[in-house]
């Protein structure tokens, strides 16, 4: 928990010392439900298993000009089983806490990266669990579909330590505070 506390009050500093007074507006909230394709190694070495990712995702956003920036934190779930050796390892809770960065393509179009904190956890039937702490990079698109109604696509790597590594390919439908 140490670590997550840290990414997110390094994540706040780092966004307040972008935004000068002058430049920054008001800050934007939003929330997402997101799901798609995950896809984690929970057995190292005996390769990764697919399963449904679903989760959701709140952030804040500041108006720097010709860029937005902002942080967000996510929570997720999975439904990926593998089995090693007769063990089976569930895909538990996945967390994040990610500095975003968008640029304005055209219109309501935006591209982004992101990166910062991961956390992941795996249940194994005989065992007891993983909890992997590492990091998070990603890009994607985000569309406005209205004032406050926005859908995205994102793809991400993660890398909880270990040699556990994982990606997901996801979508979202949010809404603006």
């Amino acid at each position: 928990m140490k670590c997550q506390t840290t990414a997110a009050t390094f994540a706040f500093a780092l966004l307040a010392a972008l935004a000068s007074p002058a430049q920054a507006q008001a800050v934007q909230l939003h929330g997402a439900a997101i799901g798609g394709l995950e896809r984690t190694d929970s057995a190292p070495g005996s390769g990764a298993e697919d399963g449904f990712y679903y989760g959701v995702q709140v952030g804040a956003e500041w108006d720097l000009g010709t860029i937005r920036a902002g942080v967000e934190l996510e929570l997720g779930d999975s439904t990926a089983r593998a089995t090693n050796g007769g063990n089976t390892a569930n895909q538990s809770l996945f967390g994040n806490a990610a500095v975003r960065v968008a640029l304005p393509v055209s219109g309501g179009v935006r591209v982004f990266a992101r990166g910062g904190y991961a956390y992941h956890k795996i249940d194994y039937a005989v065992g007891p669990a993983f909890e992997g702490h590492g990091y998070v990079v990603g890009g994607g698109a985000e569309i406005d579909l209205g004032p406050d109604l926005f859908v995205r696509g994102e793809y991400r790597f993660s890398d909880y330590g270990q040699s556990v590594r994982g990606q997901h390919f996801v979508g979202g439908l949010g809404i603006r505070f």
